[in-house]
């Protein structure tokens, strides 16, 4: 295996590199109290803005989320509602240093930093290396005792993305890389998140028919009619 600043680099270079990113997605959630399974379509303009549309009965859209690099919106069309919240309001809800493209990185299988635009090869030494058989991991900590930690492979893949904060895990997995457009990108994820041990949720991305760098229309039109909630209400009645 290469040094670890090398093979660190290495990693930053070989991260999947995209002005537009859109794909068909299958969505699986299951929860302590409820499952569910849908079709998702993915729309990403780099460093910009993604958005989700939730299609669980027959590409008919439920939901439609869109996140931004200073908001994030929900429009829940079975309950006539809908969300529009800054980035400030959602980070004094969660306390935790995170913004869009930390968001954008777990999902398109990169090395990120909390809080941080971009991460190069200068940020190496941030990091704490250790290393097993074929395996390394890169640990980073921050001023409040959260951590984050990156596993890859000999062949310089990043398998997973573990953040931690006080008694709350989210372990986000990558597998089935395939080739596409000259790049390696995992076809499915898997994200578990838990707290004091107890899983909470797994949530399961099954990628189909992915997309880069093609022209993409993005919109968010608010019905009238449609109340307004919190944060808190709307991943309440998701979750419940």
């Amino acid at each position: 295996m290469k040094t670890d600043e090398s093979f660190f680099a290495a990693l930053l270079d070989h991260s999947f590199r995209f002005n537009t990113f859109s794909a068909r997605l299958h969505l699986d959630f299951s929860g302590t109290q409820q499952e569910l399974s849908s079709r998702v379509q993915l729309k990403m303009i780099c460093d910009d803005r993604m958005q989700f549309s939730i299609q669980p009965f027959l590409g008919v859209e439920a939901l439609r989320i869109e996140i931004s690099n200073d908001s994030i919106k929900v429009l829940d069309r079975i309950n006539k509602r809908f969300l529009a919240d800054s980035y400030q309001q959602l980070k004094r809800e969660l306390a935790v240093d995170f913004n869009y493209q930390n968001l954008q990185a777990l999902i398109m299988n990169q090395l990120f930093l909390p809080g941080e635009n971009r991460i190069s090869s200068s940020h190496f030494r941030r990091f704490h290396i250790t290393k097993r058989n074929n395996l390394a991991e890169f640990q980073f900590k921050d001023k409040n005792d959260s951590a984050l930690t990156f596993s890859a492979d000999g062949d310089e893949k990043l398998l997973s993305t573990k953040i931690e904060y006080e008694q709350q895990i989210l372990t986000w997995h990558y597998s089935q890389f395939q080739a596409l457009y000259d790049q390696v990108f995992p076809m499915k994820m898997t994200a578990r998140l838990s707290s004091a041990d107890q899983t909470q949720g797994i949530v399961t991305l099954t990628f189909s028919t992915p997309e880069i760098n093609h022209s993409l229309s993005m919109d968010f039109n608010i019905p009238s009619g449609y109340n307004r909630v919190t944060l808190e209400q709307m991943i309440h009645s998701i979750v419940k």
